[in-house]
């Protein structure tokens, strides 16, 4: 598995596919977006969401069993 893509850590591809949806976008769309750079698993990405949550960069919020929105915190707009 490749930690990143080109030199870009994974967890700024995810910032910057936030940035680009207006910061607001379903983790379904990210990882879409994301595994064709990237050769990672939805539990990866689900991993590197909790660490990016627990720095307070983003904000993940469950509608269902198996649905999130994931959200930049304000500051990071």
């Amino acid at each position: 598995m490749r930690a990143d893509f080109q030199g870009v850590p994974l967890y700024f591809a995810i910032v910057e596919f936030l940035e680009r949806k207006k910061g607001r976008a379903r983790d379904v769309d990210i990882y879409n977006a994301l595994r064709e750079k990237y050769d990672i698993s939805f539990t990866t990405l689900l991993k590197e969401l909790m660490k990016l949550e627990m720095q307070g960069i983003v904000n993940v919020i469950v509608l269902k069993e198996n649905e999130r929105i994931v959200e930049l915190v304000s500051s990071y707009k």
